[in-house]
């Protein structure tokens, strides 16, 4: 045991297909990668879902019924011993959140030095900050924190550069296609990508997919310093040496030791603090060396394409945010439906028992009396 708090996180929101799933992976693999014991729930109910990315770690859980909730929520305040991680899913939002604040769970969860963390995936929509600030208002026993994951800016403020302030929100940066379909794949694993780099990927890819991955990872050790789930002399299991890369950046992890450096070159965690101020990223030195002091006029049809590009790719995006809103408002009148259906037949069922009891029983009574008597 440990006089530490232990984390449990909530990865949510009220929208589909917002990328709480992949917040969940990487959240669970940084905790399997500093060999730190994690545990991950899942409550969503379209794939592909974490259970199948991480099925050693995480548990398919439902909190459709009286019983569910009971052994869902009793198991969460039980195990304390390490991370805990829900990925839960659009459809049981409401239903998760009236339950917590209904039994007081955070609150208990933190007399037993469980720390409630709400990481809330934004989303553009002006209804995503209603619900965020109703969050807010409404469970003040845990820590409420937006996690931008690829859309635009919304309104909720953003931090500042310092690199010791509290992280005002969680970055998850955008992606190229070609790497977003690489860690979409059930069979990928962070942790197996922060060993080695995997077979057929380019060393330009690989610095983009690592360059990202150490980001989020550094974000994540910045949250837990600033919720004191650990201390800064705290150590995690320095990652295999790799190939020397061109370009470094500042560790997600600063007081990690340095690992060995590799035959014929620097390893991933040798870094040069002057180069890295001093180099722009993603561009080697041989390449600065002769880098021309201005942009060649022959490159402007390429950027014209480019822009090009980038129009057709935002237009698609809007497109399926539209398309995205009009099937959460489908399903929203379908559920109000079912409802109208499920009250119509209670009331159906409610009139027939009353009709046979004020009329049909009453005159099979009086015929029965009229029998009796004869002709």
């Amino acid at each position: 045991m440990t006089d530490k708090a232990t984390p449990l996180y909530v990865v949510c929101s009220p929208y589909r297909c917002v990328g709480k799933t992949l917040v969940s992976r990487l959240l669970a693999e940084f905790y399997v990668l500093d060999a730190r014991p994690v545990a991950a729930y899942d409550l969503a109910d379209e794939g592909p879902q974490l259970a199948n990315y991480l099925p050693r770690f995480t548990t398919v859980a439902d909190i459709g019924d009286i019983f569910g909730q009971m052994s869902f929520f009793e198991r969460l305040i039980a195990d304390n011993e390490g991370a805990n991680i829900i990925d839960l899913s659009h459809r049981m939002f409401q239903n998760f959140f009236t339950v917590v604040e209904k039994i007081e769970f955070f609150e208990e969860a933190r007399r037993r030095t469980i720390e409630p963390l709400i990481l809330f995936i934004a989303d553009p929509d002006p209804k995503s900050l209603q619900t965020y600030a109703s969050l807010r208002r409404r469970f003040a026993e845990a820590s409420l924190l937006p996690v931008r994951n690829r859309t635009e800016p919304i309104a909720i403020p953003d931090g500042h550069d310092c690199p010791d302030a509290p992280p005002t929100s969680l970055e998850i940066p955008l992606l190229g296609f070609s790497l977003r379909a690489l860690i979409d794949r059930e069979a990928f694993s962070f942790c197996e990508f922060w060993r080695a780099t995997p077979a057929g990927l380019n060393d330009a890819l690989d610095d983009e997919l690592l360059d990202w991955v150490e980001g989020i990872f550094f974000q994540f050790r910045k949250l837990e310093l600033m919720l004191g789930l650990v201390d800064e002399a705290t150590r995690i299991a320095a990652p295999a040496s790799r190939r020397p890369r061109t370009t470094h950046r500042p560790l997600p992890f600063p007081h990690l030791p340095t690992v060995a450096q590799p035959p014929g070159g620097r390893s991933r965690h040798d870094l040069d603090p002057p180069a890295i101020s001093q180099r722009p990223i993603g561009v080697p030195d041989e390449v600065l060396k002769f880098a021309p002091k201005k942009v060649r006029g022959d490159g402007a049809p390429i950027d014209q394409c480019g822009g090009a590009i980038v129009e057709m790719l935002q237009s698609a995006g809007q497109q399926l945010r539209a398309a995205e809103d009009r099937i959460n408002r489908l399903e929203t009148e379908i559920e109000s439906v079912q409802d109208r259906a499920v009250r119509a037949k209670s009331w159906l069922e409610q009139a027939q028992e009353e009709i046979k009891e004020k009329l049909i029983e009453p005159a099979t009574a009086a015929r029965s009396k009229l029998d009796d008597l004869g002709p």
